[in-house]
Order: structure tokens, then sequence, then C-alpha cells
């Protein structure tokens, strides 16, 4: 059944990344907490933030394109059994990269260039699927194509740097794959698909330039990844430059997103789902923006960054991606109802884990209880999803419709 459709496809194999890397992450931090030692050949926060990053998330996103992207282009479906390969090369190089992490950095290596190689061939296929459409057509499904080939680059960079024995290039890579990867792909979707972006904010605005909310907020990803490979950014100017356009942001996305307070749409799962994630989006540029202040202490714009960059990736990110892989997942699955008990439990753990986090983040002091408090959480939440819907993955429509 896996092969009777591309969600069915990515969205497993992602999820079984998800499950294990969340596991993965959690045995570390209570290892750490009770005082024993992991073998370790690379930072185990760069380690953290690569597996985190562009593990399961890219099979998510490609997932999802490969199930929208031809609807939005006027396409024929495509066959999973095509993507067979690409899916297959991405998910062992995850293993051999992670093993490499505590073993060998040459194997670290190998499995990170077989990871950007099938992550490469999504790409690839993407860019194809794109191609010949016109200008309006392709704008949000040429984006994702895009950024899953600066996250397969990301990738083979990383490959790269490990062979080279060059670890120092990692973090810059990293960055980029998530501001120019990640970011750019779900602000393009959140866009594309939900009404908090734009949709009549400025009325005067729109009719001038349709698409404003969506470079105006894809600019944050944008300016932030050509800062991290870049390296500038230290001088005072610099820093006040990037906290002003943080804030400007910050109060034009709050404006667009809590005008939708009180709205009857909220009271819909998924819309509230998506609303929530989206204030963290909001939190993630106010607290950037605290972290970029000039003559700050560099402690405590390390704790604001930390704090920042964390209600971006678990709050952000992961309450997006909880939020639509449910839904893509349960409604082809043949279910009435995407967003249910479950679901919302899983949201609430969620957000317990993104509160525990950013706050560990501001209070190191309490980080002895609440990281530990985040891993759990962020555990029960992707196995709970990856055993649940990786099970509805493999298994026939339950309304017996064919698909």
């Amino acid at each position: 059944m896996l092969l009777s459709a591309p969600h069915r496809l990515c969205f497993f194999w992602a999820g079984v990344q998800w499950a294990l890397s969340a596991l993965w992450w959690a045995a570390f931090v209570l290892a750490q907490a009770l005082g024993f030692a992991w073998p370790w050949q690379l930072s185990p926060s760069v380690a953290h933030g690569l597996w985190f990053g562009l593990g399961a998330m890219p099979l998510f996103i490609a997932g999802f394109f490969f199930t929208a992207g031809p609807k939005w282009l006027r396409r024929p479906p495509v066959d999973a059994r095509g993507l067979r390969a690409a899916v297959a090369s991405f998910t062992l190089g995850w293993v051999l990269a992670v093993a490499g992490v505590h073993v060998d950095l040459r194997l670290a290596a190998a499995g990170l260039g077989l990871a950007g190689l099938g992550l490469g061939l999504l790409a690839g296929r993407a860019l194809r699927l794109v191609a010949g459409r016109t200008q309006r057509e392709r704008l949000h499904a040429g984006v994702i194509a895009a950024a899953l080939v600066v996250m397969a680059a990301c990738l083979a960079g990383s490959s790269l740097a490990l062979a080279w024995q060059r670890p120092q290039a990692l973090p810059v890579l990293l960055r980029l794959g998530l501001w120019w990867g990640v970011v750019v792909v779900f602000l393009a979707a959140s866009q594309r698909l939900l009404p908090f972006f734009g949709a009549g904010a400025w009325v005067w605005l729109d009719r001038r330039w349709p698409d404003w909310p969506l470079w105006l907020l894809a600019s944050v990803p944008l300016v932030h990844g050509a800062v991290a490979a870049s390296g500038v950014g230290g001088s005072l100017a610099a820093r006040a430059l990037l906290a002003a356009h943080l804030a400007l942001v910050a109060a034009v996305s709050l404006r667009l997103s809590l005008r939708w307070w009180g709205e009857p749409a909220l009271r819909q799962g998924l819309v509230r789902m998506l609303f929530v994630a989206l204030l963290w989006w909001d939190a993630a540029l106010c607290l950037g923006a605290a972290a970029w202040w000039p003559g700050l202490a560099p402690s405590i714009a390390s704790r604001l960054g930390a704090a920042a960059l964390h209600a971006l990736t678990l709050g952000y990110l992961g309450g997006t991606m909880l939020a639509m892989v449910t839904r893509v997942s349960a409604t082809h699955s043949g279910r009435a109802r995407a967003i249910d008990g479950v679901a919302r439990v899983l949201h609430a753990l969620l957000q317990t884990a993104v509160l525990a986090r950013v706050a560990a983040a501001l209070w190191p002091a309490s980080a002895w209880l609440l990281l530990p408090l985040a891993a759990l959480a962020w555990l029960a939440v992707a196995l709970s999803w990856a055993l649940r819907h990786g099970r509805w993955l493999g298994q026939p429509r339950v309304d017996g419709r064919p698909g």
C-alpha cells in the first residue's frame, strides 16, 4: 500500500525517522542527566540539528508536495513507485550518518552523501513537475521545489565537509538548510493554504502586490540565511538592522494573525492547530529581534537566540508539520475526522515540549528538569504519530475508495 500514493511512501519513512530521532535524542538527554557519557565524533548539538532539521522534515515536505503539487500545477498524479530509489537512498543515508556521528565521521560523511543524493533525486523530480507552468501557477510549487534543492545541496555540502575534515562548516550549512530550505517551504505552503497570511488585511496593498505577505515573511529566512553564509552581523550597525527587520516583520505578522482571533474558523481543530503554530512563528520573530539588539550582553543574547530558534523549529515548524501530516494521512486514508481526540492530545503534548524547551533556553538553571521534559514530550508525539498513522498509511482506505 505504501506504493499506492506518494504521501504514503514518504510519510511512512518520515514518521520512522521522526520517531527514531526523537527516541535517540531523548535517550541522550536522559543519559546526560543521569551522568552517563555517550561516544561522539561530532558535536551533539550539531548532530541533533542536522537530523531534526534535515531528516524527517524533507520527506514530509516531499510527500506533501507530490500530493498537492500536481493539483496546484494541473499535472497528472505522481506515481509513488518512481520515488522508491530516492526515498530508500535518503533513509539509508541517515541510518549510516547517525551511526557515523558516534563511531566514525567517514561513515557519517558517506551517509550524509547518500541522503543528499536521495533528496536530490526528489528535488529533481519536483523541478520537472514545475517546469513548463506559468509564473502564477508555479509560484508556490516552484519555491518549494527550489527549497528541496537547497536542502539536498546542504546535505551534500555537509558530507564533503566531514570528508575533508572541516566539521566547523556544518553549523553554517545547517542554518542554510533550515532558513533557505525548511522555513521557506513552510512559509510558502502556509501562505498558499491558510487565510492568516494576507486575505484582505490591507486591500490597497493586496490590489497592487497580491503576494506581498509571502515576500515580506520570506525576507526573514532569506536575510538570515545570508547572514549565516556570510558571517556578517557582528557589528552594532548590522545587529541594529537585523533587529529592526525582525521587529518590523513581527509587527506585520502579528497584525495578520491576531485579526483572526475569535473568528468562527478557529473553532475547527485543524485551523486552531495551525493558528497556534503561527503564534509560535510570531514569538520566534519577537525573541529573535530581542536577541539581535545591539549592546545586549552576549549571554543574554545567546539565551534569546536559542529560545527563538526552538520557538521557530519546534513551535512553528513542528506544530505546522503535525497538523498538516495528520490531516493528509487521515483524510487520504478515508477517515471523516482528521483532527480527533488523539490529534488534540498530541497537539497539547507538542505545546508542552515547545514551552519546556523555550523556557529551558531562557532560564538555563531550570534546564536539568525542562530539557528531559521537552525531549520526552517530543518523543511521545513522534512515537504516537508514527505508530498510529504509520499503520494507516500501510492499509487500504477505510471508506473503500481507491488511492
